[in-house]
């Protein structure tokens, strides 16, 4: 007969995530990233609930001043409305964006070239992190440490490729001694083809196209744009409508308000 307790449960707890931390510096890093980023997406769901919430108060009580009357109280919480319609929007494009990265960060730990994907995770990275000063500059330094992470993950990834054309000194000895024995054999052209074969992203759409269906949508519905139904209406990812809409904005055909 065996007697469990509760301190003997947490002492095997502990035990059992010791065992389960990675230990690959690689594999590491990635994974403290992701908890980072679990952390920021926590944050930003409950606040952008937080601000749905205040979008229905502030709906219920412009009708109830309509009711009554009262323009210029309506007046007030319908522009306050719109002011926290934009905000969820944002919350909403920077959480899709994070959520992204969180995924491609995991996807890492299962390919063997892991440095083909870390370039693209940092121009992602880069590009979230002005929205993230604009909407909870709190955030910031979390970001920076997610960038951090992803770098230290890419030097490590550079260090284990460097690591296959330069052999250490036993693997040298050994080499020295094959050669000594077997003539050398023809050098081979796989390495130098796949040298040769750019990594591509998937860019089938056009972001000249996307900026003019955008904004024909958007004088078309008074200023207002939801993100989800244009997607769905034209068949373009959310996040190259999320590019382009900022490329719209830096150029200065539409402005956001925040």
């Amino acid at each position: 007969m065996s007697i469990s307790t509760p301190l003997g449960n947490v002492w095997f707890l502990r035990l059992f995530s010791k065992l389960r931390r990675p230990k690959d510096p690689m594999a590491k890093n990635i994974h403290a990233a992701v908890v980072t980023i679990d952390r920021m997406l926590n944050f930003l769901e409950s606040t952008r609930k937080n601000l749905e919430s205040m979008y229905e108060d502030h709906q219920r009580r412009a009708k109830l001043f309509a009711e009554e009357g009262k323009e210029e109280y309506e007046k007030i919480f319908v522009e306050e409305s719109r002011h926290i319609a934009s905000l969820i929007s944002l919350f909403s494009k920077v959480h899709f964006d994070l959520m992204r990265v969180k995924y491609r960060l995991q996807t890492i730990t299962a390919v063997e070239e892991p440095m083909r994907l870390l370039p693209e995770i940092i121009q992602e990275l880069e590009m979230i992190r002005p929205e993230i000063e604009r909407i909870a500059p709190e955030l910031t330094t979390m970001l920076l440490e997610v960038e951090r992470r992803v770098n230290s993950v890419m030097s490590v990834s550079s260090l284990s490729s460097l690591s296959k054309f330069y052999p250490g000194k036993e693997e040298k000895g050994k080499q020295a001694k094959l050669q000594g024995r077997t003539p050398p054999l023809p050098p081979k052209e796989k390495p130098r083809v796949r040298e040769k074969t750019p990594h591509k992203l998937a860019s089938t759409v056009n972001l000249g196209v996307v900026k003019k269906l955008l904004l024909e949508e958007i004088k078309r519905n008074g200023g207002v744009l939801v993100v989800s139904d244009f997607s769905k209406k034209y068949g373009i990812p959310k996040h190259m409508v999320y590019i382009a809409l900022r490329k719209m904005e830096e150029e200065g055909l539409i402005r956001t308000k925040a």
